[in-house]
């Protein structure tokens, strides 16, 4: 297929590594820890098959060979591109498809005289005769019913009716098997490159590797590398599909270790700037260096990713960062949603753009300030320095493994380990921050005016010339986002357009054709080497760029990197890089006129619908310690819900499933169902237990909202419920008089948003019962005073009338008793007389 360029088998070898232990992967769970990201990409591609998938053959290869009985696939060509060969070798099978033998099966094989000079005629002479010569004829004997037979035939490349030099470019080869009444045939495309002098087409193709149609593989993995070191072919990448190492992001200061400064390896970057730390600005708070797994499974998945990630970043001269998910930009813009529209940005921004951003770079611990070792013996058990500059806690001695048994710039764990060294920690590729690439029915001038400074990636079929031209224009053309018109058609325009690149949509078709077979394939291969023969020979001597994409959803496997060896190594054509094509020179040529684009009714809805649940949600978030947490359990799922490579229906079911979620979270605060409460007293503290099943303490208002005036209460406000446990608020009521009524619990969050409404109690209400109480013991404690008041006043009483009738019997004593008034029991048997 050509020349293999060097960062190509550069990425074939960094597979290697990253593949021998990806067999246990199933999808993007394998970062360890797993981001919430990875979970993401698997549920969006659980969704629905992407828009741009596509499984019907192409139409640039015209219409399928008629058969009666027999049928006919050529599968291989060689060489595919003739240029001193001598022979060409055609390979394929013969298939009997009756339920009779044939006794013998001609083949015969015609070589097309002309060259076509336009795709359309390329399609054409596919579809049927434009002229042919037949160059070899054999008998492949006899095919038994429902038999295959295969053939391998050698044509002398002297018999082809090639012509002259000038008439180079593609012909049309027929393979024809016939029977008596019984015929097939199948058609091949053949290059012919006679050496003729051109000037190159500059070709760039655009590739998508998004979670609505990424598998994540061991195969699909070993594509995206191969890809990744093509020159000509530039991924998009969703965030959400690199792997998270869960370490630092950032790099330790320079004061610290001898680690060159982060953006060194960046300065190329397209859109990409970080504020350079000085030395009084405070250190920032990074992250604890999360320990390598020790478990094997995981341990392995951790190693996998690493080395992915390594290799992707090392392999890749550039990217095009994509919104997470994919998001669809075109369609945020025409629905309004600033909102949305701010972090679909964001996260382009934040692309990781080298290992330590992903979280693959454990930093080396901070050298130590003292001169000499200390004495004591144990302090070599202490815990190690945490890195300079980071506000993170050092791990203790006797913890989880430390971090130099993960990714480290340390020099001894370079080898065999990490395969990420101190010099490639903050190197990485240009990443393109700077792109829009929005659905095929979002594009338009709403979307333009909306990203200004962007370039836009038009979708198929868009920007057209105006008028019938014999050749194809130039890639990038400038538009005027208030009128949709081509700018530079009028030499004297000054409107500060929006850049657009426009695709050539046959390539584009076939790159995104699922091919199954080995013909199929053949075809696909063929069929864009051969247009881009055809475009470099609409003009010869002038050079023209050519991009192309492959459409949303498309299979990044084999098949594809196959695809792009064909578009990219032909003598005729330049690989250029994305960066090159969108600084390319812009067409003077007049273009469609763009409109303003539309919005399915779908997407709309499901734009709304994610919108609301935001909203829904930042009150709950807010009444928390951790309100950025709270976002993080559901915000990997929102933007991939609007994904650009998803159907409207598509959308709609995922936006759903993401207010699902967002309700759960909500619903995590909810009152406990309680029995009858009675209710004796005017004045009460009403308890209320409330269930927090989230991980984080809520600040709650509790109110009770009675059926009845007769009960009224006081919100409890500003409550705090402990996370993942139950907490019992008390509410102040207050009662007038009795009765049996239904009191509806009423929980928010202290801004008033509704955490739980759907909770009522019945209450018992006696509040005269209690003045009944108090009247009867009153009247008792009083009844019972009285009774020991009249019990102590008889008592006195009768001390009294005893004393009295002591004193009278002793008065005829006369002086003898000296007026002593004790009574008889005082005196005994002494006081008696003789």
């Amino acid at each position: 297929m050509g020349t293999v360029t060097r960062g190509f088998l550069r990425a074939v070898a960094a597979a290697a590594a990253a593949l021998c232990a990806l067999a246990p992967l199933s999808g993007a769970a394998a970062a360890h820890p797993a981001p919430p990201g990875a979970q993401a990409a698997r549920t969006t591609s659980a969704l629905a098959p992407a828009v741009g998938a596509q499984e019907e053959r192409p139409s640039v290869l015209g219409a399928q060979s008629a058969s009666s009985d027999l049928t006919v696939a050529v599968s291989s060509l060689n060489p595919r591109v003739i240029t001193s060969e001598e022979e060409l070798r055609v390979t394929g099978t013969v298939t009997n498809t009756t339920s009779s033998p044939f006794s013998e099966v001609a083949l015969t094989i015609t070589v097309g005289t002309t060259t076509p000079v336009s795709v359309t005629a390329l399609t054409n002479a596919l579809s049927e005769d434009a002229g042919s010569s037949e160059v070899y004829a054999t008998s492949l004997g006899g095919i038994a019913a429902g038999a295959s037979a295969a053939f391998e035939v050698r044509v002398p490349t002297s018999s082809l009716p090639l012509g002259t030099a000038s008439g180079w470019g593609p012909r049309v080869l027929t393979a024809t098997a016939s029977s008596g009444g019984a015929t097939g045939s199948d058609n091949a495309i053949l290059i012919w490159d006679s050496g003729e002098t051109v000037a190159a087409s500059r070709v760039n193709a655009l590739v998508p590797w998004t979670s609505d149609a990424a598998s994540q593989g061991p195969r699909e993995r070993e594509a995206v590398l191969a890809i990744a070191g093509r020159t000509g072919a530039t991924l998009a990448v969703d965030p959400l599909l690199i792997p998270r190492g869960g370490q630092p992001t950032e790099a330790p200061p320079q004061g610290g270790t001898d680690d060159e400064d982060p953006e060194s390896g960046q300065s190329g970057q397209s859109g990409q700037t970080a504020p350079t730390p000085t030395p009084s600005a405070p250190a920032s708070p990074t992250p604890t260096p999360s320990p390598t797994p020790t478990d094997p499974v995981e341990n392995t998945r951790y190693r996998a990713n690493q080395s992915f990630t390594a290799s992707l970043l090392r392999t890749a001269p550039e990217l095009v960062a994509l919104p997470a998910g994919d998001a669809d930009l075109g369609a945020l813009a025409l629905a309004g949603d600033a909102g949305l529209q701010t972090k679909a940005l964001q996260s382009i921004a934040s692309f990781p753009s080298t290992p330590r951003k992903a979280g693959w770079v454990v930093p080396a611990p901070a050298p130590s300030t003292s001169p000499s070792a200390p004495a004591n013996p144990s302090a070599s058990a202490a815990p190690s320095p945490s890195p300079s500059g980071s506000a993170g806690p050092s791990a203790p001695a006797s913890s989880a493994p430390t971090p130099s048994t993960g990714a480290t710039e340390t020099p001894g764990a370079q080898a065999g380990e990490t395969g990420i060294d101190a010099a490639e920690a903050d190197e990485g590729p240009t990443i393109h921050t700077d792109v829009v690439w929005p659905s095929g029915t979002a594009f338009g001038t709403t979307q333009l005016s909306a990203y200004p400074g962007r370039l836009t990636i038009a979708p198929v079929g868009s920007l057209m010339p105006s008028d019938d031209v014999p050749f194809t224009s130039v890639a990038r053309v400038r538009v005027d986002p208030s009128t949709g018109e081509t700018i530079g058609v009028i030499p004297t325009t000054t409107v500060d357009g929006a850049d657009v690149l426009s695709q050539q949509g046959d390539i584009a078709a076939l790159l995104g054709w699922d091919s199954q077979s080995e013909a199929d394939q053949l075809d696909a291969e063929q069929a864009i080497t051969a247009i881009t023969a055809i475009i470099t020979r609409e003009r010869p001597y002038s050079s023209r760029t050519l991009f192309t994409a492959a459409p949303r959803g498309t299979a990044v496997n084999a098949s594809l990197t196959g695809k792009l060896d064909a578009l990219l190594t032909s003598r005729w054509v330049e690989p250029v890089s994305f960066g090159d094509m969108a600084a390319s020179e812009a067409t003077d040529l007049e273009r469609q006129t763009v409109g303003a684009g539309s919005l399915d009714p779908g997407t709309e809805a499901a734009v709304a619908s994610l919108t609301q649940a935001l909203t829904d949600l930042a009150p709950l978030a807010k009444a928390t310690e951790e309100p950025d947490e709270v976002f993080a359990q559901v915000e990997p799922f929102l933007l991939p819900s609007i994904s650009a490579g998803l159907s409207p229906d598509s959308q709609l079911g995922a936006a759903s499933r993401y207010t699902a979620q967002v309700a759960g979270l909500l619903a995590s605060i909810a009152v406990e169902p309680s029995d009858a409460v009675n209710l004796i007293n005017k004045s009460a503290a009403f308890p209320v237990r409330i269930r927090n099943s989230l991980p984080w303490n809520v600040h709650v208002d509790v109110t009770l909202i009675p059926d009845d005036p007769r009960l009224q209460a006081t919100p409890a406000t500003n409550q705090v419920v402990t996370a993942n446990s139950a907490t019992t608020v008390e509410v102040p009521v207050s009662a007038i008089g009795s009765g049996n009524i239904q009191v509806k619990y009423h929980v928010t969050t202290p801004s008033g948003a509704v955490l739980d409404n759907k909770q009522s109690v019945r209450v018992r209400m006696r509040a005269g019962w209690e003045d009944a109480f108090t009247v009867v013991v009153a009247s008792l404690f009083g009844l019972l005073f009285a009774m020991g008041i009249v019990r102590s006043l008889r008592r006195r009483r009768a001390r009294a009338a005893l004393a009295g009738t002591g004193t009278t019997a002793a008065e005829p004593g006369g002086e003898g008793h000296g007026g002593d008034a004790h009574g008889p029991a005082d005196h005994g048997p002494s006081g008696q007389s003789g």
